[in-house]
């Protein structure tokens, strides 16, 4: 019997996702990437590029180029670190600042439509589950993602 990776569903979840999310934003002249770091700041403003690469573990090439993108279109400035001028802090502007409620209502509309389904037992441990994986794998990427035998 042929069982199907767990990557796969993931994978298929995380394309519906964008596919929704970006459907609602046509409008938009940003897509999901730089949107999601819009959101990240959301939750912590003024942080530095690489602090928000480190939160959402994204290589610092992604983020430079969605920073780039939301400063270019005025949805985040960059002030320069008064004690240390080689840090950029990003502070989100109004028109991101507009923006983000419609954000966060396609996130939840898609999370209805994703879950619809699912009792609140199912969802409950649908999120522990989740969460359990998501957790396994920082461990990994904190050891480079050297394999080992040890499975405790």
């Amino acid at each position: 019997m042929v069982k199907i990776s767990p990557g796969k569903w993931l994978s298929l979840i995380h394309r519906c996702h964008n596919a929704f999310v970006d459907s609602q934003f046509k409008d938009l002249d940003i897509g999901h990437g730089p949107r999601a770091f819009l959101m990240a700041l959301s939750h912590h403003e003024g942080l530095t590029q690489d602090e928000l690469s480190s939160r959402l573990w994204m290589d610092k090439t992604t983020t430079a180029r969605a920073v780039k993108k939301l400063v270019e279109f005025g949805y985040v400035s960059k002030e320069r670190d008064p004690l240390d001028k080689r840090y950029c802090h990003l502070y989100i502007t109004e028109k991101g600042r507009a923006l983000i409620p419609r954000i966060r209502q396609a996130r939840e509309r898609f999370t209805e439509m994703m879950t619809s389904g699912l009792s609140r037992e199912e969802m409950d441990n649908l999120m522990e589950l989740l969460e359990k994986v998501a957790n396994c794998l920082i461990m990994h990427k904190e050891k480079d993602f050297q394999t080992g035998e040890d499975r405790s």
